[in-house]
């Protein structure tokens, strides 16, 4: 029979261990409210992707959940993109948003983790190329075929003569470029008979992502007296140190419309350029929408949801003719 000590003594014990287990299970319980999810980029150095990662984490933390953003430094690869989402999975997050790089190769490697884990997945800024589609439940970003349209309409708005067109992209791989790319190609009728438009022999032409690489290439172009219109389906020769100084070697050609250039992106750094009249054109994205909208569709997933299978953000058009030096 127990003494009365040995009861108090045991009683006391169980209100221990019944404090104890109460505040354990709310410290589970507050850990397991914050969902998390992964941005996969196609580089975290791209600026692009840290607007679309900010946006994305300040909704996030709003409603407790957590954002990260992953894809690998400098450079942007298809392996290193794939190692990341291998990496993201060992966390077990609660849902991914990637940028595809390369739909195959993604689809024939991390992906099968991913599908076998039951993973929620959106892309943005760069769809799966069509076959694969059915590894993500929506896309959230740019219409980049129709990109490809504005960015041909509005040569044809500055040069309706027609003439020949050169393209510069990125990687030759990224499916977001290969659709502005088709865009383009389509609204200049480029390959078909009667058309008014050739495309210059080297278009495509690749900078791998390397803002100086893609400056020497639009030098040669605009140095190419055959060459009419330079599309550029990105940001990266504006990027460069070197813009300003090499395009005002040639304000007089560009300000007489025998040169123009056209440019996807409308970074502060490109508005810049624009506002000094050392482009005619420039076409925004909103990463900052998308940022938002990928947060808020990947929670919608990960509470049982359904999403839209597209959704198409806006894009802003900057464009004016004359590029002579503005007054000072």
């Amino acid at each position: 029979m127990l003494t009365r000590p040995e009861i108090i003594c045991r009683l006391t014990l169980m209100t221990a261990c019944i404090i104890c287990g109460t505040v354990l299970g709310a410290v589970a319980h507050c850990s397991a409210a914050g969902r998390l999810f992964f941005i996969v980029a196609k580089s975290e150095s791209d600026l692009n992707f840290m607007r679309v990662y900010e946006a994305a984490k300040s909704e996030a933390v709003a409603k407790g959940d957590r954002v990260v953003l992953t894809g690998g430094k400098g450079k942007a690869h298809f392996r290193i993109q794939d190692e990341s989402i291998r990496e993201a999975m060992r966390q077990e997050p609660d849902g991914l948003a990637v940028s595809v790089l390369h739909s195959r190769f993604l689809a024939e490697n991390s992906f099968k983790l991913v599908h076998a884990a039951g993973i929620p997945v959106l892309t943005y800024d760069s769809d799966f190329t069509e076959p694969y589609h059915s590894l993500r439940a929506g896309y959230v970003g740019t219409d980049n075929v129709e990109l490809g349209r504005e960015l041909a309409r509005q040569a044809q708005k500055l040069r309706p003569g027609g003439g020949m067109v050169a393209i510069q992209t990125g990687g030759l791989d990224d499916t977001n470029l290969i659709a502005r790319i088709q865009g383009v190609r389509e609204q200049l009728a480029l390959g078909v008979s009667g058309s008014e438009w050739t495309l210059d022999p080297r278009s495509p032409i690749p900078c791998r992502d390397n803002y100086n690489q893609a400056l020497g290439q639009l030098e040669n172009l605009l140095e190419d007296p055959e060459v009419h219109v330079i599309i550029s389906v990105g940001w990266w020769a504006e990027m460069a140190e070197g813009y300003a100084p090499l395009v005002e070697r040639f304000r007089r050609s560009l300000g007489r419309g025998e040169k123009i250039l056209i440019f996807a992106g409308a970074h502060p750094r490109q508005r810049e350029i624009f506002a000094k009249r050392l482009s005619h054109v420039n076409i925004g994205l909103d990463f900052e929408e998308m940022g938002r909208l990928v947060y808020r569709n990947l929670a919608r997933l990960a509470d049982g949801g359904s999403v839209p299978e597209v959704t198409h953000t806006p894009m802003d058009i900057l464009s004016q003719d004359c590029l002579y030096a503005p007054a000072r």
